[in-house]
């Protein structure tokens, strides 16, 4: 398959397979007529995106994960509005991750995600001051992951790749939960 064809949207069964050997997951993006193929995010991809939102706002994280996650097909659902605007739309999904289950054990909790498990102690204030002192540039996720470091007892190998998103969404997700397990809401008298 050459350059041509793959920017034109012609993609053949042999280029999906050699895409999901190197890749791993690979998602076709069809709007109308035009076919966008995407390889499957990994965190620092999501980190990047949401760099972009930061700096340049809600547009910028879709322009920035479509392109970082562009492996073939058509050009103009990068480029072209009529296309780009439902495509960026569609990015949503890949925030669909399964939700974590938390259980408690004494001070502790266990957090399963899938077949995986890891079980983390109570969350302090100071733990979450240290985990933010190890961010001082405030960079997407990089809290998250310094305190799940530090409250962190017992862990799956699987956690250990900081880059895997279908298990790190949802353990962040968990480790939000826990730390706010109390209902707070401010109300104007």
């Amino acid at each position: 398959m050459n350059k041509a064809d793959l920017k034109k949207g012609v993609v053949d069964e042999k280029q999906i397979n050699d895409w999901k050997e190197k890749y791993g997951g690979v998602y076709a993006l069809p709007v109308e007529d035009k076919t966008a193929y995407l390889r499957e995010p990994k965190m620092k991809d999501f980190k990047r995106a949401f760099t972009a939102m930061t700096n340049d706002g809600d547009l910028a994280f879709g322009e920035e994960l479509i392109n970082v996650l562009f492996i073939g097909g058509d050009d103009e659902i990068k480029t072209n509005d009529d296309y780009f605007f439902p495509a960026r739309k569609e990015m949503r999904d890949f925030f669909n991750f399964d939700e974590a289950d938390i259980e408690t054990e004494g001070n502790n909790s266990i957090i399963t995600i899938g077949d995986v498990k890891c079980k983390i102690r109570s969350i302090t204030r100071n733990d979450i001051k240290l985990a933010e002192k190890k961010n001082p540039s405030g960079k997407p996720f990089v809290t998250q992951e310094k305190l799940f470091d530090v409250v962190v007892l017992e862990k799956d190998a699987v956690f250990n790749d900081r880059d895997n998103a279908v298990i790190r969404f949802p353990l962040y997700q968990a480790i939000e939960k826990l730390q706010n397990k109390k209902i707070a809401m401010l109300k104007k008298l």
